[in-house]
């Protein structure tokens, strides 16, 4: 039996945020019958079944977030359903919960886990616990889910890139035509020198049966579905014959056809690539047709020859090297293309050179030993890459060589022939698309490496802050474990928002959307502040810190909040990288005219192997999955895009594993300008302040009263814009902040709004939202905000505006209104 809610159907799997399927499969019915009241809650699809074949039909025909399953069902197990769900690739990693009501043996836990389980619970089961449990298997799926569409957006501009420059390659090989069909051979491709070959333009092409370009004789003979059968067969077919072009002409092409299959060897269609050969075809046909003249006589070997001369004026028209030689193998004849390709001049003597002097050394004893002897022999005829010398420049190139036996009347050899033609460019367009290939590859890699990275990292502060929840909500616990819960929820907190600004911060540079907000600073302050931000890394991993900065001041011309993001960043690696008790420098030096700032570190050290791409994107040196503090290996990559944008340079260096590693930032140094004064604090209390929030999120509106109420101040809440307005003329509050994206009236209206009405003149307004791009900072001061903050905001941002609004509220009345100042983004530095 099969039970969903009713209320809409499961949105597509490409839409994480509608109602997902969670299966559910117990043989009880009352069991299900549970499992949907504990769960219906959460308004998600809930598909029950009672049994494992009933549950591996349901996996078929959807996508599931979870499944629910009872270990003992009649038939089939649930430990037998579960390995045929892992047999299957699509839910190969679908978390699964096995209930049971047998009790916890220790055999059946470890069965459960060796299936790749996510957890083992025994029935009765807590509601509140299994309800948390899926709930953070929910949130994870759609996660997932919108990670795997940025991927894919990634992976298929990837995908055009190497289109592009497939196409490029294609539009730049005119001498070849590259003609592609399905699997019935109608032409879906025609590109390369298709249309110039073969006069069928390709709007005329498509559509039709590549047979198009048979002559009729074959087409009767049946060989156009022959070569599609033996390349299919086969995996080539040698295209070695006689075509028509559209206006009914004939050429020789030269080439071959290859069927294309996809991942799983499923034939998709064929590619057909050839050249039009026919000079050398006229050439060899005429050179063979020499061959019944020296039948005749010895006597006549001499006027064969002069005909074989009166042929190289066809062969003067082709872009191959083409050569004529005697039985000796001494050349009597090489065309104007050939000397071309040889680096001989037109006037130069040919009769010096043997065949094998054309070639490259390494290839020349290969020539005598294998191709002449296989001329002269029985085969009268050798083909087959070589490597070809250019005398002139003795440069070496790849070539494609064709030997043919001239004989007379007796069938002795008289003479030989040669066709070859330089194939450099089709080697280059095989390496480029070999590398292309090796860069997707590699780009697939890192992105299915970052994801499992990423997913990880995730759910490791999402661990402990679910569990401080629980705590929270038991509310039993004396109220010094409780200062420790929130400290560690405030701690995993701010790890996740590391994370997300890190990725946010790679994302708008390599967009180029960064913009640094320069002001004079000194490399001490900058230290200072860095250590500060890192202590807790540094601290948590029992390290010794020494710091060494010159006396002589450092000034610089930086943005400070991204230049100790660097300092931090790195601070953080060398104590993440650190075993405990370890040691680690800080130092910074004036050489020249830059200041050079170093963090040496007695770690794990770097392998050169990993030098190469340290500071790559998604890039970890020695990652290992036992680690607790792995990160999404943006960080180096984040510090050298940072340090660059300011016109420095960031470099590394160590001796190799486990003996250390020394990070050194170089940075210019501002001329005759000193670092500014750090403001004095002020350690008065501060007055009382009515404060109005405006949040639809009821829990972060209520959330914010509640700390604006715990700081001393009174405060109104508002869900929408229109009631916000209402509070704000009752109320006159000296702060409001705002959120962006309200119902209804917006907070941009509900500002401008505020500012039309002369009662609430000297208000600050706040704008609190979660976009922070410089066109949303520059949207908030044209609406009127005084502050534009992002969220989540964290305390040090709150209590700077806290500062101004009470300086606001306690300054004495001027005849002339004060000018707002300009709204500032107040960034949260990452740790």
């Amino acid at each position: 039996m099969i039970k969903q809610n009713n209320k809409t159907e499961a949105e597509p799997r490409d839409v994480p945020k509608g109602r997902i399927n969670i299966l559910l499969v117990d043989d009880q019915r009352a069991n299900l019958t549970v499992l949907e009241a504990v769960l219906a809650e959460l308004d998600e699809v809930l598909v029950s079944v009672t049994s494992g074949e009933q549950a591996l039909r349901e996996l078929l025909n959807r996508d599931f977030a979870m499944v629910l399953m009872d270990v003992h069902m009649p038939t089939m197990s649930g430990f037998e359903a579960a390995a045929l769900i892992r047999s299957h690739p699509r839910a190969r990693t679908l978390p699964i919960i096995f209930l049971t009501a047998a009790g916890d043996d220790p055999s059946h836990v470890e069965h459960a886990y060796a299936l790749g389980a996510v957890d083992y619970l025994t029935k009765p089961v807590s509601p509140v616990i299994l309800r948390a449990k899926v709930a953070v298997f929910i949130d994870l799926y759609r996660k997932t889910a919108e990670i795997a569409l940025h991927a894919q957006a990634s992976h298929l501009e990837a995908l055009r890139t190497r289109d592009e420059r497939i196409r490029l390659i294609l539009d730049n090989t005119r001498d070849y035509a590259f003609i592609g069909t399905d699997t019935d051979g109608i032409v879906t491709e025609w590109e390369g020198g298709a249309e110039t070959i073969t006069g069928w333009f390709a709007n005329k092409a498509c559509g039709q049966s590549s047979a198009i370009i048979f002559s009729p004789e074959d087409r009767a003979a049946g060989v156009p579905e022959h070569e599609m059968r033996l390349a299919r067969d086969t995996g080539r077919a040698e295209d070695k014959r006689w075509h028509v072009r559209r206006d009914g002409t004939r050429f020789f092409a030269d080439g071959v056809m290859v069927p294309l299959r996809d991942e799983s060897e499923r034939l998709r269609g064929y590619a057909k690539i050839f050249r039009d050969a026919t000079p050398e075809r006229l050439a060899a046909e005429q050179l063979e047709a020499s061959e019944q003249q020296l039948d005749e006589s010895r006597q006549r070997s001499q006027r064969a020859e002069e005909g074989m001369r009166r042929l190289a004026a066809v062969a003067a028209q082709s872009s191959d090297f083409i050569g004529i030689a005697g039985s000796d193998g001494r050349t009597s004849y090489v065309n104007p293309a050939g000397r071309r390709l040889a680096g001989l001049a037109p006037d130069a003597s040919v009769g010096d050179y043997g065949i094998a002097d054309f070639f490259a050394p390494d290839c020349r004893v290969f020539v005598e030993q294998v191709v002449l002897p296989a001329v002269r022999g029985a085969a009268g005829r050798w083909e087959g890459e070589l490597r070809m010398r250019n005398f002139e420049s003795d440069t070496i190139l790849p070539v494609y060589y064709k030997g043919f036996a001239v004989c007379d009347d007796e069938g002795h050899n008289i003479g030989l022939a040669s066709i070859t033609r330089d194939i450099t460019a089709q080697k280059q367009a095989e390496n480029d698309l070999r590398r292309v290939a090796a860069d997707l590859a590699e780009a697939d890699r890192r992105k299915s490496e970052f994801l499992a990275t990423l997913a990880h990292e995730l759910r490791n502060p999402l661990a402990p802050i679910r569990t401080g929840l629980d705590l929270i909500r038991m509310s039993t616990a004396p109220p010094q474990s409780m200062a420790k819960v929130h400290e560690m929820m405030d701690r995993q907190l701010g790890h996740l928002i590391h994370l997300v600004n890190d990725l946010l911060d790679v994302a708008r540079i390599t967009r180029g959307k960064i913009e640094l907000k320069r002001e004079a600073s000194d490399v001490a302050t900058l230290v200072a502040m860095a250590i500060e931000t890192s202590m807790a890394a540094l601290n948590a991993g029992g390290h010794t810190l020494k710091v060494e900065v010159a006396e002589a001041p450092l000034p610089l011309d930086v943005d400070i909040t991204r230049i100790v993001q660097v300092l931090s960043n790195l601070l953080n690696n060398a104590a993440k990288y650190t075993p405990a008790g370890g040691h680690i420098v800080l130092r910074a030096v004036r050489e020249g005219d830059d200041a050079v700032l170093s963090v040496i570190d007695s770690g794990v050290g770097i392998s050169q192997e990993d030098m190469g791409t340290l500071f790559d994107m998604f890039t970890q040196v020695g990652r290992n999955l036992d680690r607790s503090q792995g990160g999404l290996g943006i960080g180096l990559s984040l510090v050298r895009r940072l340090v660059e944008l300011h016109g420095g340079k960031v470099s590394a260096a160590s001796a190799g594993r486990d003996l250390g590693s020394t990070f050194t930032v170089r940075l210019p140094l501002r001329s005759g300008m000193a670092a500014p004064a750090a403001p004095p604090c002020s350690n008065n209390a501060r007055a009382a302040l009515r404060v109005l929030v405006v949040d639809d999120n009821v829990d972060a509106g209520n959330s914010l009263a509640a700390l604006l109420q715990a700081l001393g101040h009174s405060t109104d809440v508002a869900v929408d814009g229109e009631q916000g307005l209402v509070l704000a003329a009752q109320g006159k509050p000296h702060l409001a902040f705002l959120d962006i994206g309200l119902p209804g009236m917006s907070g941009h209206q509900l500002a401008r709004a505020i500012r039309a009405m002369p009662a609430l003149d000297g208000m600050l307004l706040v704008a609190l939202t979660g976009w922070g791009a410089r066109a949303d900072v520059i949207m908030s001061q044209q609406a009127g905000f005084d502050r534009h903050l992002t969220k989540p905001v964290d305390i040090a941002a709150l209590n700077s505006v806290l500062a101004a609004a009470t300086a606001a509220a306690e300054a004495p009345p001027t005849a002339t209104p004060a000018v707002a100042p300009p709204p500032v983004a107040t960034p949260t530095i990452p740790i």
